[in-house]
């Protein structure tokens, strides 16, 4: 019965046999089947023979040479693998080797000798000598990956786009690439001598002192911050600095070593992009205000109007009177009270005047209470929605003379009531404005300001461009300024704006609601 059915599942194993008589190269391939392998096997005599075996493509697992040939030897033979750079094990299978030549020939470099008296020996040693032969492979496999892996990250940390740096904990240098030399405007030779922190802000070093801290303790993966660098020459640069803490295995003491990876990022060009980009928004807030203070000064027009033609007539009713009736005490009666009605009628005037005038001038740290904020909006439009026929109708939660913020949010009130007013056409109608504050509610209470008009409401396919800079649907009547300057108002003070909206002939109308955190908060009722 043939072997292999003996054996179904057979370990490949290519086997050189350098041996003159085939029939020991037999009872050794009978032997290996017998163990368990599968043999590729091939007996040579000559270096001819060997050379061109070893050429082959497919690589040997195992040499097994007699040691003394006719003119072929297994010293001979391990000379041409050895000079080959071939790493097999080899063994010498011999009948006539001495202890002395064989341990000759394992200081040459073979790895073992079993004499073909003793077999038995053999299995054993192949077994171990492919098991050593494999874990060097992996060592060596290993060994070469490693390599690879340090040439790409030489060439990664040299050739990077941004600055790179492995310090000490202590912030001493121990490796930086060229581009981090470059941000420091310093020679690369020179930095090994220095310290990365010597390159920063005094006072933002004392910033992230605790954050340094927290990283060397464990407590923290890494950190991200943006910092200014003081170069060389005395120029800064601003800089995004990401750092994070490497741990490896040392110096070979069993102890671990810990070293800090810098990525420090030139973000000038960012920060340039930055300010143009803030310069370009404050630019279209202030032509927001500009068309906003256009819209209000229609609005004073009006309101300041019905004062003056009350203040004409009294004063010439008492022009009238004086001359008319000189003395009289009654006159003088109807005088003072005609007096008086001119005097309120001024002050709303003024109160007017005063209110339109400080709407839209920001003054840094000033705030105002919730209450007369509102309070001032509905009276800006109390005339006009008068005229439209729109009812304004408030109610008012208390405390909300008690929470304050930047008299900037008049601007979006203002805004709101007016997209209100202008939703509502000639057919009239009701403009509610509430507003309370919740409490308890973690740790900031909300201030809560909800405008509901009952207009035409706003079409369905417009909502998702109502809040984007320049869309309107006024014609050149609009900026398309208004709800983005709104919203980014209400968010500038982290709060939100809700918008509900139905354009049904039956139940139309939009609801405006915003969310205003409450710091401090106020203390519980």
């Amino acid at each position: 019965m043939p072997t292999n059915d003996l054996n179904p599942d057979l370990k490949p194993l290519r086997v050189l046999v350098i041996e003159d008589y085939e029939e020991d190269a037999l009872l050794l391939r009978r032997h290996l089947t017998r163990a368990g392998y599968d043999v590729d096997f091939r007996r040579i005599e000559t270096a001819a023979e060997l050379r061109a075996a070893l050429d082959e493509p497919k690589p040997w697992d195992l040499v097994l040479a007699d040691y003394t040939l006719p003119s072929f030897g297994a010293r001979d033979a391990l000379s041409i693998i050895q000079q080959r750079g071939v790493d097999l094990p080899f063994i010498i299978v011999s009948g006539t080797i001495d202890e002395v030549s064989a341990v000759s020939a394992m200081r040459a470099g073979a790895h073992d000798y079993v004499l073909k008296g003793h077999l038995e020996r053999l299995l054993p040693a192949i077994e171990r000598e492919l098991s050593d032969a494999a874990r060097r492979h992996e060592r060596l496999r290993t060994e070469a990956e490693l390599r690879l892996a340090q040439q790409r990250f030489s060439a990664t940390f040299k050739q990077s786009a941004v600055g790179m740096a492995h310090t000490a904990p202590d912030g001493r240098f121990i490796l930086v690439n060229q581009r981090l030399a470059e941000c420091l405007n310093a020679p690369l030779d020179t930095l090994l001598s220095r310290k990365l922190h010597d390159f920063l802000m005094p006072s933002e070093n004392e910033i992230d002192a605790d954050l340094y801290a927290e990283l060397l303790a464990g407590k923290r993966n890494g950190y991200r911050v943006e910092r200014t660098i003081v170069c060389s020459d005395g120029s800064t640069l601003p800089a995004q600095l990401t750092v994070s803490m490497l741990v490896h295995d040392g110096d070979g003491s069993g102890a671990p070593a810990t070293t800090i990876l810098w990525v420090v990022e030139d973000i000038s060009a960012r920060k340039v992009a930055e300010r143009e980009t803030a310069d370009l928004m404050q630019r279209l807030i202030n032509s927001e205000r500009l068309a906003a203070a256009g819209r209000m000064a229609n609005t004073l027009a009006h309101e300041i109007n019905n004062p003056l033609e009350a203040l004409t007539n009294i004063f010439f009713l008492l022009q009238e009177q004086m001359n008319s009736q000189p003395g009289d005490a009654a006159g003088s009666t109807q005088m003072q009270e005609l007096l008086g009605i001119g005097a309120r009628e001024l002050e709303r005037v003024g109160h007017i005047t005063r209110s339109t005038l400080s709407f839209y001038r920001k003054v840094p740290g000033r705030t105002l209470d919730l209450l007369s904020m509102l309070q001032e909006v509905v009276q800006l439009f109390s005339s006009r929605a008068g005229q439209h026929h729109v009812e304004l109708k408030t109610q008012y939660g208390s405390g909300l003379d008690e929470v304050c913020f930047d008299p900037a949010l008049r601007q979006v009130f203002a805004n709101l009531v007016a997209n209100a007013l202008e939703a509502m056409g000639v057919r009239g109608g009701c403009i509610q404005i509430r507003a309370r504050v919740l409490r308890n509610l973690g740790p900031d209470n909300l201030a809560v300001v909800t405008i509901a008009d009952t207009g035409h409401g706003i079409d369905p396919a417009n909502l998702a461009c109502i809040f984007e800079p320049f869309f309107t649907t006024k014609g050149e009547r609009g900026t398309g300024l208004g709800l983005w300057v709104t919203r980014g108002i209400v968010e500038e003070h982290h709060g939100k704006l809700q918008l509900r909206t139905s354009t049904d002939p039956e139940k139309h109308g939009t609801t405006v609601r915003i969310l205003l955190p409450v710091t401090p908060p106020l203390p519980a009722t």
